[in-house]
């Protein structure tokens, strides 16, 4: 799969799976532009300072991809964050704070690219969740999820199948990968029982690497997913099978 000369956005590049998205795609041969609010603003050409939950700070991103690469032909929707509180005990800023930055953001960062992303033909990959489409497990040793993260992740996988609906007479293919148990930072606030939980839900009974999502977002945002478009696709070792 050859990338070379292409440019790809990922959010959330800082850490975790978007680090991973990242440097896949840049293995790949692609130019990368990581952006992620973790960054400082003159972090580098390539690192980019962006709060997803800020429509201006999407406004300059895209004025600063455009100077420096041109038009990008992948959009990755990766920024996300957590609350790790059940439906009663979130608090409003919480609840605002999950759903501005997992479904507000990833709504954005489609409308600021749609018209790059039309000139080149391009792609863009959202992260949802399996927690988006089930609910984690219950009982004794484990914790609530978050309604929040949820219900904005649920938010991610209607957009990915509009998007793709609307996009695709402009030539813009829109796709999600859904992730199950990887470990990740999201999961350092949970206690080993709780995650032990959740990994025990998947059939194949184990937490998935990240290199493993990576090549799934990177069949779904290339040439050989032409015609692939308004797909979730877990990876997630057969979780949502079992659910």
């Amino acid at each position: 799969m050859a990338w070379g000369g292409r440019i790809a956005v990922v959010t959330g590049a800082a850490g975790g799976i978007g680090t991973a998205f990242a440097d896949r795609l840049a293995g790949l041969g692609a130019t990368v532009v990581r952006a992620d609010v973790r960054y400082a603003a003159a972090a580098g050409e390539d690192r980019v300072h962006l709060d997803v939950a800020d429509p201006a700070s999407w406004d300059r991103l895209r004025g600063l991809v455009s100077e420096r690469f041109g038009p990008p032909d992948l959009l990755v929707n990766n920024a996300g964050v957590s609350a790790r509180t059940d439906l009663v005990t979130t608090t409003d800023e919480d609840f605002a704070r999950v759903l501005a930055v997992n479904a507000f953001g990833a709504w954005r960062g489609i409308k600021t690219f749609a018209d790059d992303l039309a000139s080149t033909r391009g792609a863009v990959v959202n992260v949802g969740s399996i927690y988006g489409a089930t609910t984690p497990p219950t009982g004794a040793g484990t914790v609530p999820s978050s309604v929040a993260y949820q219900m904005s992740k649920a938010a991610v996988h209607q957009l990915t199948k509009v998007a793709a609906v609307e996009l695709a007479p402009r030539g813009i293919r829109v796709n999600a990968v859904l992730p199950g148990v990887f470990r990740t930072p999201l999961l350092d606030d949970l206690p080993p029982e709780a995650v032990d939980a959740r990994v025990r839900r998947a059939p194949m009974s184990r937490p998935g690497a990240t290199g493993e999502l990576a090549d799934a977002l990177a069949f779904l945002a290339g040439p050989g997913a032409s015609f692939v478009t308004g797909v979730l696709l877990p990876v997630d070792g057969g979780y949502l099978a079992a659910s």
